[in-house]
Protein backbone atom coordinates (compact mmCIF):
# COMPACT_ATOMS: atom_id res chain seq x y z
CA UNK A 1 0.00 0.00 0.00
CA UNK A 2 1.51 3.34 -1.07
CA UNK A 3 1.71 6.24 1.37
CA UNK A 4 0.30 8.67 -1.19
CA UNK A 5 -2.53 6.30 -2.03
CA UNK A 6 -3.37 5.82 1.61
CA UNK A 7 -3.49 9.59 2.18
CA UNK A 8 -5.68 10.06 -0.91
CA UNK A 9 -8.07 7.29 0.17
CA UNK A 10 -8.49 9.00 3.54
CA UNK A 11 -9.91 12.09 1.81
CA UNK A 12 -12.78 10.14 0.20
CA UNK A 13 -16.24 9.71 1.77
CA UNK A 14 -16.40 6.45 3.72
CA UNK A 15 -19.19 5.04 1.53
CA UNK A 16 -17.16 5.81 -1.60
CA UNK A 17 -14.15 4.01 -0.14
CA UNK A 18 -16.29 0.96 0.52
CA UNK A 19 -17.72 0.98 -3.02
CA UNK A 20 -14.35 1.41 -4.71
CA UNK A 21 -12.75 -1.22 -2.48
CA UNK A 22 -15.54 -3.69 -3.28
CA UNK A 23 -15.05 -3.04 -7.01
CA UNK A 24 -11.48 -4.31 -6.70
CA UNK A 25 -12.92 -7.83 -6.38
CA UNK A 26 -13.77 -7.74 -10.10
CA UNK A 27 -12.30 -10.52 -12.26
CA UNK A 28 -9.40 -9.98 -14.67
CA UNK A 29 -7.24 -12.18 -16.90
CA UNK A 30 -4.42 -13.76 -14.88
CA UNK A 31 -5.70 -11.74 -11.89
CA UNK A 32 -3.64 -8.84 -13.26
CA UNK A 33 -6.05 -6.27 -11.76
CA UNK A 34 -5.09 -3.59 -14.31
CA UNK A 35 -7.56 -0.93 -13.16
CA UNK A 36 -6.40 2.41 -11.83
CA UNK A 37 -8.69 5.08 -10.36
CA UNK A 38 -7.95 8.80 -10.71
CA UNK A 39 -9.77 11.02 -8.20
CA UNK A 40 -11.29 14.13 -9.77
CA UNK A 41 -13.75 16.71 -8.40
CA UNK A 42 -17.16 15.04 -8.36
CA UNK A 43 -16.09 11.92 -10.24
CA UNK A 44 -13.67 9.03 -10.54
CA UNK A 45 -11.78 8.23 -13.73
CA UNK A 46 -11.32 4.53 -14.49
CA UNK A 47 -8.12 3.74 -16.37
CA UNK A 48 -6.54 0.58 -17.74
CA UNK A 49 -2.89 0.32 -16.69
CA UNK A 50 -0.73 -0.71 -19.65
CA UNK A 51 2.13 -1.53 -17.29
CA UNK A 52 0.02 -4.64 -16.67
CA UNK A 53 -0.37 -5.21 -20.40
CA UNK A 54 -0.86 -8.79 -21.55
CA UNK A 55 1.21 -9.52 -24.69
CA UNK A 56 -1.25 -12.28 -25.64
CA UNK A 57 -4.02 -9.66 -25.76
CA UNK A 58 -2.71 -7.43 -28.58
CA UNK A 59 -6.16 -6.13 -29.54
CA UNK A 60 -7.06 -5.25 -25.93
CA UNK A 61 -10.12 -7.52 -25.94
CA UNK A 62 -9.43 -8.79 -22.42
CA UNK A 63 -8.61 -5.24 -21.33
CA UNK A 64 -12.01 -3.88 -22.28
CA UNK A 65 -13.82 -6.96 -20.97
CA UNK A 66 -12.21 -6.75 -17.56
CA UNK A 67 -12.83 -2.99 -17.35
CA UNK A 68 -16.49 -3.65 -18.14
CA UNK A 69 -16.57 -6.23 -15.35
CA UNK A 70 -14.93 -3.69 -13.05
CA UNK A 71 -17.58 -1.08 -13.91
CA UNK A 72 -20.44 -3.50 -13.24
CA UNK A 73 -18.93 -4.67 -9.95
CA UNK A 74 -18.68 -1.03 -8.91
CA UNK A 75 -22.31 -0.38 -9.92
CA UNK A 76 -23.57 -3.32 -7.87
CA UNK A 77 -21.39 -2.40 -4.90
CA UNK A 78 -22.87 1.12 -5.00
CA UNK A 79 -26.40 -0.29 -4.75
CA UNK A 80 -25.43 -1.97 -1.48
CA UNK A 81 -24.37 1.40 -0.10
CA UNK A 82 -27.54 3.24 -1.12
CA UNK A 83 -25.72 4.96 -3.97
CA UNK A 84 -26.22 5.17 -7.72
CA UNK A 85 -23.12 4.81 -9.89
CA UNK A 86 -23.46 6.62 -13.20
CA UNK A 87 -20.91 5.22 -15.68
CA UNK A 88 -20.02 7.29 -18.76
CA UNK A 89 -17.72 5.72 -21.32
CA UNK A 90 -14.70 7.77 -22.41
CA UNK A 91 -12.56 5.22 -24.29
CA UNK A 92 -9.70 7.63 -24.90
CA UNK A 93 -6.14 6.46 -25.38
CA UNK A 94 -3.22 8.82 -24.71
CA UNK A 95 0.07 7.07 -25.30
CA UNK A 96 0.03 4.00 -23.08
CA UNK A 97 -2.86 5.29 -20.96
CA UNK A 98 -6.37 4.00 -21.65
CA UNK A 99 -9.08 6.12 -20.01
CA UNK A 100 -12.10 3.82 -20.13
CA UNK A 101 -14.87 5.59 -18.21
CA UNK A 102 -15.87 8.22 -15.67
CA UNK A 103 -18.04 7.34 -12.68
CA UNK A 104 -20.13 9.58 -10.43
CA UNK A 105 -21.54 8.28 -7.15
CA UNK A 106 -24.77 9.91 -6.00
CA UNK A 107 -27.31 9.04 -3.28
CA UNK A 108 -30.20 7.00 -4.61
CA UNK A 109 -32.07 3.73 -4.32
CA UNK A 110 -31.89 1.19 -7.15
CA UNK A 111 -33.42 -2.26 -7.02
CA UNK A 112 -30.98 -4.84 -8.36
CA UNK A 113 -31.24 -8.42 -7.08
CA UNK A 114 -27.60 -9.14 -7.92
CA UNK A 115 -26.29 -6.46 -5.56
CA UNK A 116 -26.66 -8.82 -2.62
CA UNK A 117 -24.61 -11.53 -4.36
CA UNK A 118 -21.77 -9.65 -6.05
CA UNK A 119 -19.47 -9.97 -3.04
CA UNK A 120 -19.85 -13.76 -3.19
CA UNK A 121 -18.82 -14.07 -6.84
CA UNK A 122 -15.68 -16.14 -7.25
CA UNK A 123 -14.20 -18.41 -9.90
CA UNK A 124 -14.43 -22.05 -8.86
CA UNK A 125 -11.82 -24.33 -10.48
CA UNK A 126 -12.87 -27.50 -8.65
CA UNK A 127 -14.61 -30.48 -10.22
CA UNK A 128 -18.35 -30.11 -10.86
CA UNK A 129 -21.11 -32.65 -10.35
CA UNK A 130 -23.39 -33.67 -13.19
CA UNK A 131 -26.41 -31.93 -11.66
CA UNK A 132 -28.24 -30.06 -14.45
CA UNK A 133 -28.67 -26.32 -14.32
CA UNK A 134 -32.07 -25.14 -13.03
CA UNK A 135 -34.41 -23.58 -15.57
CA UNK A 136 -34.29 -20.20 -13.83
CA UNK A 137 -30.51 -20.07 -14.20
CA UNK A 138 -30.48 -21.08 -17.86
CA UNK A 139 -33.16 -18.48 -18.57
CA UNK A 140 -31.20 -15.74 -16.80
CA UNK A 141 -28.04 -16.65 -18.71
CA UNK A 142 -29.93 -16.62 -22.00
CA UNK A 143 -31.17 -13.09 -21.21
CA UNK A 144 -27.53 -12.05 -20.72
CA UNK A 145 -26.68 -13.43 -24.19
CA UNK A 146 -24.94 -16.56 -22.96
CA UNK A 147 -25.37 -19.49 -25.33
CA UNK A 148 -25.16 -23.01 -23.91
CA UNK A 149 -23.12 -25.16 -26.31
CA UNK A 150 -22.41 -28.92 -26.64
CA UNK A 151 -19.67 -29.96 -24.23
CA UNK A 152 -18.11 -32.50 -26.59
CA UNK A 153 -17.72 -29.99 -29.41
CA UNK A 154 -16.22 -27.42 -27.04
CA UNK A 155 -13.74 -29.97 -25.70
CA UNK A 156 -12.46 -30.69 -29.19
CA UNK A 157 -11.92 -26.98 -29.89
CA UNK A 158 -10.34 -26.31 -26.51
CA UNK A 159 -7.91 -29.20 -26.94
CA UNK A 160 -6.63 -27.73 -30.21
CA UNK A 161 -6.44 -24.21 -28.77
CA UNK A 162 -4.60 -25.42 -25.69
CA UNK A 163 -1.95 -27.29 -27.69
CA UNK A 164 -1.43 -24.26 -29.92
CA UNK A 165 -1.12 -21.96 -26.90
CA UNK A 166 1.33 -24.09 -24.94
CA UNK A 167 3.59 -24.09 -28.00
CA UNK A 168 3.30 -20.28 -28.27
CA UNK A 169 6.10 -18.34 -26.53
CA UNK A 170 3.92 -15.24 -26.15
CA UNK A 171 1.21 -17.19 -24.29
CA UNK A 172 3.76 -18.90 -22.03
CA UNK A 173 5.46 -15.56 -21.41
CA UNK A 174 2.17 -14.08 -20.23
CA UNK A 175 1.72 -16.89 -17.74
CA UNK A 176 5.29 -16.65 -16.53
CA UNK A 177 4.74 -12.96 -15.80
CA UNK A 178 1.67 -13.60 -13.65
CA UNK A 179 2.32 -16.92 -11.88
CA UNK A 180 3.41 -16.13 -8.32
CA UNK A 181 5.72 -18.31 -6.26
CA UNK A 182 4.97 -16.00 -3.32
CA UNK A 183 1.45 -16.86 -2.13
CA UNK A 184 1.14 -13.45 -0.45
CA UNK A 185 1.59 -11.34 -3.58
CA UNK A 186 -1.51 -9.12 -4.05
CA UNK A 187 -1.90 -9.89 -7.76
CA UNK A 188 -1.30 -12.73 -10.17
CA UNK A 189 -2.03 -16.42 -9.66
CA UNK A 190 -0.59 -19.05 -7.34
CA UNK A 191 -0.43 -22.84 -7.62
CA UNK A 192 -3.02 -23.11 -4.85
CA UNK A 193 -5.47 -20.78 -6.61
CA UNK A 194 -5.08 -22.69 -9.88
CA UNK A 195 -5.52 -26.06 -8.10
CA UNK A 196 -2.56 -27.53 -9.95
CA UNK A 197 -1.46 -31.10 -9.22
CA UNK A 198 2.23 -31.78 -8.72
CA UNK A 199 2.84 -33.01 -12.26
CA UNK A 200 0.93 -30.03 -13.68
CA UNK A 201 3.09 -27.64 -11.68
CA UNK A 202 6.24 -29.36 -12.96
CA UNK A 203 4.98 -29.11 -16.57
CA UNK A 204 4.26 -25.43 -16.05
CA UNK A 205 7.76 -24.79 -14.70
CA UNK A 206 9.20 -26.72 -17.65
CA UNK A 207 7.26 -24.50 -20.03
CA UNK A 208 8.68 -21.41 -18.35
CA UNK A 209 12.23 -22.73 -18.68
CA UNK A 210 11.79 -23.80 -22.30
CA UNK A 211 9.62 -20.85 -23.32
CA UNK A 212 7.09 -23.31 -24.77
CA UNK A 213 6.09 -26.96 -24.46
CA UNK A 214 6.93 -29.62 -27.06
CA UNK A 215 3.85 -31.02 -28.78
CA UNK A 216 3.57 -34.21 -26.65
CA UNK A 217 3.77 -32.24 -23.39
CA UNK A 218 1.36 -29.64 -24.76
CA UNK A 219 -1.18 -32.35 -25.52
CA UNK A 220 -0.72 -33.87 -22.07
CA UNK A 221 -1.11 -30.56 -20.29
CA UNK A 222 -4.25 -29.69 -22.25
CA UNK A 223 -5.86 -32.81 -20.80
CA UNK A 224 -6.68 -31.06 -17.53
CA UNK A 225 -9.03 -28.53 -19.11
CA UNK A 226 -10.59 -31.26 -21.23
CA UNK A 227 -11.33 -33.40 -18.17
CA UNK A 228 -12.90 -30.49 -16.32
CA UNK A 229 -15.01 -29.63 -19.36
CA UNK A 230 -16.15 -33.20 -19.79
CA UNK A 231 -17.43 -33.38 -16.20
CA UNK A 232 -19.36 -30.10 -16.33
CA UNK A 233 -23.09 -30.26 -17.05
CA UNK A 234 -23.00 -27.04 -19.09
CA UNK A 235 -20.64 -24.83 -21.07
CA UNK A 236 -21.57 -21.30 -22.11
CA UNK A 237 -20.34 -18.78 -24.65
CA UNK A 238 -20.99 -15.09 -24.02
CA UNK A 239 -21.21 -12.96 -27.15
CA UNK A 240 -20.75 -9.28 -27.93
CA UNK A 241 -22.17 -7.28 -30.83
CA UNK A 242 -18.63 -6.67 -32.12
CA UNK A 243 -15.02 -6.29 -31.01
CA UNK A 244 -15.38 -2.52 -30.73
CA UNK A 245 -14.28 -1.09 -27.35
CA UNK A 246 -17.81 0.04 -26.37
CA UNK A 247 -19.31 -3.36 -27.21
CA UNK A 248 -16.56 -5.17 -25.32
CA UNK A 249 -17.09 -3.04 -22.21
CA UNK A 250 -20.82 -3.76 -22.42
CA UNK A 251 -20.08 -7.48 -22.80
CA UNK A 252 -17.78 -7.35 -19.78
CA UNK A 253 -20.61 -5.89 -17.73
CA UNK A 254 -22.95 -8.67 -18.85
CA UNK A 255 -20.27 -11.26 -18.14
CA UNK A 256 -19.94 -10.05 -14.57
CA UNK A 257 -23.70 -10.27 -14.15
CA UNK A 258 -23.72 -13.78 -15.63
CA UNK A 259 -21.04 -15.02 -13.24
CA UNK A 260 -22.70 -13.34 -10.28
CA UNK A 261 -26.03 -14.93 -11.27
CA UNK A 262 -24.39 -18.37 -11.39
CA UNK A 263 -22.93 -17.92 -7.92
CA UNK A 264 -26.26 -16.61 -6.60
CA UNK A 265 -27.79 -19.96 -7.63
CA UNK A 266 -25.03 -21.75 -5.65
CA UNK A 267 -23.44 -23.04 -8.83
CA UNK A 268 -19.90 -22.39 -10.00
CA UNK A 269 -18.20 -21.14 -13.14
CA UNK A 270 -14.68 -21.44 -14.51
CA UNK A 271 -13.54 -19.43 -17.57
CA UNK A 272 -11.76 -21.47 -20.23
CA UNK A 273 -11.44 -18.79 -22.87
CA UNK A 274 -8.28 -20.14 -24.46
CA UNK A 275 -10.33 -21.21 -27.48
CA UNK A 276 -11.50 -17.61 -27.95
CA UNK A 277 -8.03 -16.12 -27.44
CA UNK A 278 -6.62 -18.21 -30.29
CA UNK A 279 -7.44 -16.74 -33.74
CA UNK A 280 -7.28 -20.26 -35.17
CA UNK A 281 -10.17 -21.53 -33.02
CA UNK A 282 -12.28 -18.46 -32.29
CA UNK A 283 -14.32 -18.92 -35.52
CA UNK A 284 -15.15 -22.47 -34.38
CA UNK A 285 -16.54 -21.12 -31.09
CA UNK A 286 -18.53 -18.51 -33.01
CA UNK A 287 -20.04 -21.24 -35.14
CA UNK A 288 -21.05 -23.19 -32.02
CA UNK A 289 -22.71 -20.05 -30.64
CA UNK A 290 -24.93 -20.03 -33.72
CA UNK A 291 -24.36 -16.52 -35.01
CA UNK A 292 -25.50 -14.75 -31.85
CA UNK A 293 -22.61 -12.31 -32.09
CA UNK A 294 -18.84 -12.40 -31.66
CA UNK A 295 -17.71 -14.73 -28.83
CA UNK A 296 -15.76 -13.06 -26.04
CA UNK A 297 -15.92 -15.54 -23.15
CA UNK A 298 -16.20 -19.31 -22.74
CA UNK A 299 -16.81 -20.93 -19.36
CA UNK A 300 -18.00 -24.16 -17.80
CA UNK A 301 -20.85 -24.19 -15.26
CA UNK A 302 -21.82 -26.73 -12.62
CA UNK A 303 -22.35 -27.54 -8.98
CA UNK A 304 -18.87 -27.34 -7.39
CA UNK A 305 -17.50 -30.16 -5.28
CA UNK A 306 -15.31 -27.77 -3.26
CA UNK A 307 -15.54 -24.12 -2.19
CA UNK A 308 -13.98 -21.52 -4.45
CA UNK A 309 -10.58 -20.32 -3.31
CA UNK A 310 -10.08 -16.60 -2.84
CA UNK A 311 -7.55 -14.84 -5.02
CA UNK A 312 -5.24 -12.18 -3.66
CA UNK A 313 -6.19 -8.56 -4.27
CA UNK A 314 -4.67 -5.10 -4.43
CA UNK A 315 -5.83 -2.57 -1.87
CA UNK A 316 -7.62 0.67 -2.75
CA UNK A 317 -4.52 2.73 -1.91
CA UNK A 318 -2.56 0.72 -4.50
CA UNK A 319 -4.79 1.80 -7.40
CA UNK A 320 -5.74 5.40 -6.49
CA UNK A 321 -4.12 8.27 -8.34
CA UNK A 322 -4.48 11.99 -7.76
Amino acid sequence: MTTAGHALAATLPAAHRRVLSAALRAPSAHNAQPWRISVRPGRYELHYDHHNYLPADPEDRDAYLCMGAFCETLVLAAVREGLVAEVRLVLRRTGTDLHVADVELQPGVVADPLAASVADRATNRSRYTDEPLPAALTSALRDLRCVLVPTGEVARIVRRASVLSWRDRRFVGDLRAWIRADADRPDGMTRRQLRLAGYEWLALRAAFVLGRLPAPLARAYSGRDIRLLGEAPAVAVLCADSDSPADLVAAGRRLLRAWTTICAHRFGYHPISIAIDRPETRPDVAALAGGHGTPVALFRIGRPTEPAGESNRLQLADVLRG
